[in-house]
């Protein structure tokens, strides 16, 4: 006996139709709600890393480290660096470039193992690795000069969709400044002590030169010459002490240039490469699909496919 008056239902619905709308509601409540998602979050932390160990950014002192022991590190402190007013009509760049990846993949420990390939490939160092199931970390240094080019090889190892890249500069041009404003006061300090040291050299030859001619005086009793030869032995060993001091002040100005100008060499050598790292995270089969059908696609097409399974069932067994 037929109870289905208005001849919708079919007598029979299939497992089929079934499976097709149990899928969509399951999967609707899933899109939804955030917590049945099983989404991993992609990030960039995994490495401990800062940038004393050549992989993060220097903070905004920039710099790196000295020679403790020396006059240079007293003068050119690692993370110091005079933060002059940079007039507009310079226009120097010394951009420092930041580059940070985050990649999904199922296969960890091999993504991994090809970005450092990569790195390595391009003349980069790795200095930073780690590699777990589900989770991967490299961090690098790679010269600016090859950049561009291992960037481009580095993001096709994944599908954009599984892609996500951060990349930032900074434009050391005020620390450049900085470092010049520095050479010119350490040039001009060492000159002043050459000059110093020279007049010291000048002031004893004109003063021995005047005692001399007294002692060669054949008019001079004994009692002056000795007087005399005592004047001379004092000036001979104030000028030895003045000497001395101007020799130490010509040291501190020669390693006060030495310094700036490896505090330039650095600042040069940061600028000539870039510091990057590249998180690696496992995905499950269910991120991956939504990330080919964001949104409601999933529940969509599960539903459009109930919708015609029902159709087949009203179609093959309806109430004759």
């Amino acid at each position: 006996m037929n109870n289905n008056k208005l001849g919708f239902l079919p007598e029979y619905i299939s497992w089929s139709t079934i499976v097709f709308t149990l899928l969509a509601i399951v999967t609707f409540f899933a899109v939804s709600n955030p917590s049945l998602q099983y989404a991993t979050r992609m990030g960039f932390g995994g490495g401990i890393v800062n940038y004393s160990e050549k992989s993060l950014p220097p903070n905004a002192g920039g710099g790196a480290p000295m020679m403790d022991n020396s006059v240079t590190s007293r003068l050119m402190r690692p993370d110091y660096y005079p933060n002059p007013e940079v007039p507009i009509t310079d226009t120097r760049e010394f951009l420092k470039t930041y580059y940070k990846a985050s990649m999904q993949t199922r296969d960890v420990s091999a993504l991994t193992r090809r970005v450092e390939t990569t790195v390595r490939g391009y003349d980069g160092r790795i200095d930073n690795e780690s590699s777990a199931e589900k989770y991967g970390y490299v961090s690098f240094v790679l010269p600016q000069a090859k950049y561009e080019t291992f960037r481009a090889e580095l993001e096709s190892l994944v599908s954009s969709r599984f892609l996500k890249v951060n990349i930032s500069s900074q434009n050391l041009l005020s620390q450049k400044v900085g470092i010049e404003e520095q050479q010119k006061q350490a040039d001009s300090k060492l000159a002043n002590y050459m000059t110093a040291r020279q007049k010291i050299v000048n002031a004893h030859a004109s003063t021995v030169r005047a005692i001399q001619v007294q002692i060669d005086d054949t008019s001079v009793t004994s009692n002056e010459r000795i007087s005399l030869e005592k004047l001379l032995a004092n000036e001979n060993a104030s000028y030895a002490r003045n000497l001395s001091n101007a020799d130490a002040n010509i040291k501190y100005a020669q390693d006060w240039v030495k310094g700036v100008q490896t505090q330039d060499a650095i600042l040069l050598a940061n600028v000539a490469t870039v510091n990057g790292s590249v998180s690696i995270q496992w995905i499950s089969l269910w991120n991956m699909v939504r990330a080919y059908l964001p949104g409601y696609w999933i529940p969509s097409i599960f539903a459009v496919l109930a919708v015609l399974s029902f159709m087949n069932d009203r179609r093959r067994f309806r109430t004759v």
